[in-house]
């Protein structure tokens, strides 16, 4: 499972010259690098430059985990997951959808972010979720009420 990454982690690894060829500042690139908003082709120097090819190599394996992930930076681990439904009665997105999730009522339509199935978390509508762009809101509930750690956000 990956952990968090860092703003502070990322821009460490860029050449920090602050070129603005990506558009915005490193620590800035860094910030939209960690929420998916830039690509790591952006900063130019970073492959142009051989001084920075070790720098380049490191930030690509420290972004890998990141580039998996959904838009969400959510990442599902279901072989840990115990099935609690937790996630499904917290999120905020399932419950104005489906109100009665927050009684613990497993949802019924295929319209919510997530449920359980078989006894293991489901998602069946990434979009629906408040971290889903363009909204983006740093919302990490189904994170913080999973017990069994099987839900991470990664950025």
């Amino acid at each position: 499972m990956s952990e968090k990454i860092s703003a502070i982690q990322v821009y460490k690894l860029l050449p920090g010259i602050n070129c603005r060829k990506c558009g915005t500042t490193c620590m800035g690139f860094a910030v939209k690098l960690i929420q998916k908003e830039a690509k790591l082709e952006q900063c130019t120097p970073l492959f142009e430059e051989s001084k920075y090819s070790e720098k380049l190599s490191k930030l690509s394996s420290l972004l890998k985990p990141l580039m998996e992930t959904s838009e969400t930076l959510i990442d599902v681990d279901v072989d840990k997951c115990i099935g609690c439904g937790n996630c499904v009665i917290a999120c905020p997105a399932n419950v104005s959808i489906e109100p009665q999730t927050a009684k613990g009522v497993n949802p019924r339509s295929g319209d919510v972010v997530f449920t359980v199935e078989n006894g293991k978390i489901k998602i069946l509508n990434i979009q629906k979720c408040r971290r889903y762009p363009p909204s983006r809101m740093n919302c990490r509930i189904c994170e913080l009420v999973c017990y069994s750690n099987a839900i991470k956000i990664l950025g």
